[in-house]
């Protein structure tokens, strides 16, 4: 860790009235996160937020999303105002605090930690706690300066996708950017058939993958809304599943969820059968957004390729 970061955590605390202890790191991938006690005693996450990946109006509003969910009892972390009653502080020209409620209990994995056996009974509970989000969503009054990013048809397929031009991405040959251009091309009018036949778009938490639900006494808890955004809901429930795509029992777990979605909102035939689409299409985005996150030369960017690639495919050959 960068003594300019640990610098900026400890600074961003006196806005929050100081802390009993040094803050300390315990996440550093979009934002890095640090747990803090504060002089109140009460045990809270510091987030730096990553330098121009979000703009001051966006955490804002995510701040705000997050508050309004968690006042209907929604099991969220909830924002922890500065000693002013602020919830983004900016503490440098470039960095930005925020500080949110501890949330106890464990991720129920990661990127390498599967799931073990069958994993229904959790991606079960997830479908239900995605369907509580959406529809606690759909009743909120938003107020007018709320800005999020898209994860609809452009944020995924436009000219300006949220993650970048994937069929562009650097270390593409030639007929690697044609398979990712002719995905590209029909995925957008699936999806555009798909709208006009009545699918709606809301908010969504974007990024519901294993690290970002946690299990604990109450049950789960979902946290790290730093993705969220406006696309079909069943984009979130692709996300879920993501890491488990090429996981033996990867449909058991999309059944699931799907299953636990069903029980509290209505779900259409086109959104059983475009489930894999979303998957796709976030494979596609990961494979661009790894590119400037992982180390030049890295294999993780081809390994990102490759599953992209074997996704698309499978895809074009439908």
């Amino acid at each position: 860790m960068s003594s300019e970061l640990q610098f900026y955590a400890e600074k961003a605390c006196n806005f929050w009235g100081g802390c009993n202890k040094l803050p300390k790191l315990i996440k550093h991938r979009e934002n890095a996160v640090f747990g803090v006690i504060l002089k109140n005693n009460i045990k809270a996450a510091l987030r730096l937020h990553r330098p121009g990946y979000k703009d001051i109006a966006e955490i804002k509003s995510e701040m705000w999303w997050t508050r309004a969910l968690a006042k209907k009892g929604f099991p969220v972390p909830c924002p922890v105002a500065s000693h002013k009653g602020e919830d983004v502080i900016q503490v440098s020209s470039d960095l930005v605090a925020t500080m949110i409620e501890w949330v106890e209990g464990e991720p129920i994995g990661d990127a390498k930690i599967p799931i073990k056996g069958l994993g229904k009974k959790i991606y079960y509970e997830l479908g239900v706690l995605l369907a509580d989000l959406h529809n606690l969503t759909e009743d909120l009054s938003f107020p007018d300066w709320f800005k999020r990013p898209l994860w609809d048809i452009d944020g995924l397929l436009g000219e300006t996708p949220n993650w970048g031009r994937f069929w562009e991405s650097s270390g593409l040959t030639a007929e690697e950017k044609y398979i990712f251009q002719l995905t590209r091309n029909k995925a957008k009018l699936v999806l555009e058939k798909y709208k006009f036949d009545g699918a709606e778009t809301l908010l969504l938490h974007g990024d519901a993958i294993r690290e970002n639900v946690f299990n604990g006494t109450n049950g789960l808890t979902l946290i790290d809304f730093d993705d969220c955004g406006y696309g079909f809901p069943i984009y979130d429930l692709a996300t879920a599943t993501i890491q488990s795509i090429e996981d033996k029992h990867y449909q058991n777990r999309c059944d699931a969820i799907l299953n636990g979605y069903g029980k509290d909102r209505l779900l259409t035939h086109a959104d059983f059968e475009l489930f894999p689409t979303f998957s796709m299409l976030r494979v596609l985005a990961t494979s661009s957004w790894i590119i400037p996150r992982a180390k030049k030369g890295s294999s993780v960017i081809n390994i990102y390729k490759q599953r992209a690639l074997k996704e698309a495919k499978k895809f074009l050959e439908k």
